[in-house]
């Protein structure tokens, strides 16, 4: 039997609520799910979950994947940092259109963002010279091509999202360097800053927000926009102590959120919808349910990692079970669930 340790060397798990109806069943089926299964070889697949839970479809992957993003019909998979390859999907028929290439010597990060209509996709990736951060901004016509990059400033982007109804995009700039002759250590724990960028794709204007008082010491990777124009912003402690790791951005101005003991220096995933969030923790093993800076529900959950909302509908993962309302299944024999990312 798989240990816990062993089975996270080996599975990334990304996990979305997409609306592929048409692919994967009646209406009644309601929202389906989609999840990110990696083997021992470190190859995923897609598999497609109805709501109920019982297993539709699965597509094989030609790389370990991690996060994922969808508009319309068109999903695209994300790999694992540092993945050179994203997929896109066609979930009309659960085929694969294109697999799409970093150019030479820069690698992603594990996700993106589509902008309103669709046509454009922004994903964050690492120059592997400079180790400086940039938007790689492709489009998503019949061929997915790339259109050129908007350099950041710093290390370590890492989840980017746009704002409902505009294409303005947060970006969480992780502030870590790292290097995949290095594996996934950090490069320059002493003295890296964190910060969230907001880029305006119409105007192509990047604006910094700025560092933020007792963020020192913290990567901000993880953020989520709800429908009140708020901004959750959910970040990691190297060695998952104890401290603040979750902001509440409203008017424009960072709050930090009192659920340091709750979260223990790790936020795994986080997702809104409506005037609702959830935050992961698989370090402490739980999910808080906030309205606004309200915590408003804190429950266990081994292994908390990926979360889902919308509306009245949510989804969990953790070590070994995805659960949907108050339903859960089992992960596939051998096969544990990581740390990101559900969404709709």
């Amino acid at each position: 039997m798989a240990t816990r340790r062993t089975a996270l060397r080996h599975l990334a798990l990304g996990l979305g609520v997409l609306a592929c109806g048409r692919a994967l069943g009646q209406p009644a089926e309601g929202a389906t799910y989609v999840g990110i299964e990696t083997g021992q070889n470190g190859i995923s697949q897609a598999r497609f979950i109805a709501a109920s839970g019982r297993s539709r479809a699965r597509l094989p992957l030609s790389f370990r994947a991690h996060g994922l993003a969808q508009n319309g019909q068109t999903l695209v998979v994300f790999p694992r940092r540092p993945g050179n390859r994203f997929a896109r999907v066609d979930c009309t028929n659960l085929e694969l259109r294109d697999v799409v290439t970093a150019p030479d010597g820069r690698h992603f990060f594990g996700h993106g963002a589509f902008s309103a209509d669709g046509q454009t996709l922004l994903v964050p990736e690492n120059d592997l010279e400079t180790l400086q951060g940039a938007l790689g901004v492709y489009s998503m016509g019949a061929q997915a091509r790339r259109l050129g990059m908007v350099p950041l400033p710093g290390p370590g982007p890492h989840e980017i999202v746009r704002a409902p109804l505009s294409d303005q995009f947060y970006i969480a700039l992780g502030g870590l360097e790292t290097h995949p002759d290095y594996g996934r250590v950090p490069l320059n724990l002493h003295d890296f800053r964190s910060q969230v960028l907001r880029y305006d794709l119409a105007k192509g204007v990047l604006e910094p927000l700025g560092f933020w008082g007792g963020s020192e010491g913290v990567s901000l990777r993880h953020l989520a926009h709800d429908r009140q124009g708020r901004l959750y912003v959910g970040g990691q402690v190297p060695g998952a102590r104890a401290g603040p790791v979750l902001w509440l951005v409203e008017g424009g101005q960072p709050r930090v959120l009192d659920a340091s003991t709750a979260l223990g220096g790790y936020v795994s995933s986080v997702a809104a919808d409506g005037g609702r969030a959830l935050v992961s923790s698989k370090a402490t093993g739980r999910v808080l349910t906030l309205e606004g800076a309200d915590i408003v529900a804190d429950v266990a959950w081994e292994g908390a990692s990926a979360v889902a909302l919308k509306g009245r509908a949510q989804a969990q993962a953790g070590f070994t079970l995805l659960r949907l309302g108050e339903d859960a299944w089992p992960a596939p024999h051998g096969y544990e669930f990581d740390n990101h990312g559900l969404m709709y």
